[in-house]
C-alpha cells in the first residue's frame, strides 16, 4: 500500500505544475492530492477495497480540491493587490493597512483617506462572502504595554465597524484582536520599522467546503 500511494501523489504533484495558474494553487492542490491520496487507501483498506484504487480516488479528490482552494486566494489576492499590501500566506491571504494612513498617531478614530481606502477593499471582499476574516491591530513598542493593547485593538475594532457596520460587509465571519507591539515586523529602533510596525492586519481564509 505504501507504494501505490506514494506514486499517486507524486503523479498528483506532478498534475499541478501544468494544472494550476499559480504557485498557492500548485502547493494547496498537490498537497491536497497527497493528503487524499494516503485517506482513500487507509478507507478503501478498511473497508475490503483495494487500496490503489482508494489511493487513486483519494488523489483525484484532493487535487480538485486543493486546486479550487488555490485558485480561489490567486483571485482574490490579485483584485485586492490593486488597493493594498497583499500577501498569499499558506492558509490564505493577508492584506496590510498602515497605521499611519488610517489614524492620526495615538488616536483610533479613522482618517478620512482610511475612509476611503476601506469603501474600496469592502467592494472586493463583498465578492467573497465565503472568507473568514479577522482583523489584527499592532503598534509600535513606544508607550506602556497596557496603552499599546488598549489602541491596538481600539484600531481593529474602528476598521471592523467600517467594514461591518458601516458599509455592510456580510461574510461567514469577522472577528478583531488587539495585540499591542507583538509581532513587529520591522525594527523599533528605528523611526522607519516603528511606521511600519504601527499597523492593521486582515487574515483571509476560505474552507474549501464552503467554495463547492
Amino acid at each position: 500500500m505504501k507504494k501505490t500511494v506514494l506514486f499517486a501523489s507524486m503523479f498528483a504533484l506532478a498534475l499541478t505544475a501544468c494544472t494550476t495558474p499559480g504557485t498557492k494553487t500548485a502547493i494547496g492542490a498537490g498537497v491536497g492530492a497527497a493528503a487524499g491520496a494516503g485517506i482513500g487507501a487507509l478507507v478503501a483498506k478498511s473497508t475490503g477495497g483495494k487500496a490503489s484504487k482508494g489511493a487513486a480516488y483519494g488523489a483525484a479528490a484532493g487535487l480538485a480540491a486543493g486546486g479550487l482552494i488555490g485558485n480561489y486566494y490567486d483571485k482574490l489576492a490579485k483584485e485586492l493587490a490593486q488597493i493594498a499590501d497583499v500577501e498569499k500566506t499558506d492558509n490564505g491571504v493577508k492584506i496590510t493597512l498602515k497605521g499611519d494612513i488610517l489614524f492620526d498617531t495615538g488616536k483610533s478614530a479613522l482618517t478620512q483617506e482610511s475612509i476611503s481606502t476601506l469603501k474600496n477593499l469592502n467592494k472586493v471582499l463583498k465578492k467573497y462572502p465565503k472568507n473568514r476574516i479577522v482583523i489584527h491591530g499592532y503598534t509600535d513598542n513606544t508607550g506602556s504595554a497596557k496603552t499599546n493593547e488598549v489602541l491596538s485593538k481600539a484600531r481593529a475594532q474602528a476598521v471592523y465597524d467600517y467594514l461591518v457596520t458601516t458599509d455592510g460587509l456580510k461574510t461567514l465571519s469577522v472577528t478583531y484582536q488587539g495585540h499591542g507591539p507583538a509581532n513587529p515586523v520591522a525594527d523599533n529602533g528605528t523611526a522607519a520599522g516603528r511606521q511600519a510596525n504601527r499597523r492593521v492586519e486582515l487574515q483571509i481564509t476560505a474552507n474549501e467546503k464552503d467554495l463547492k
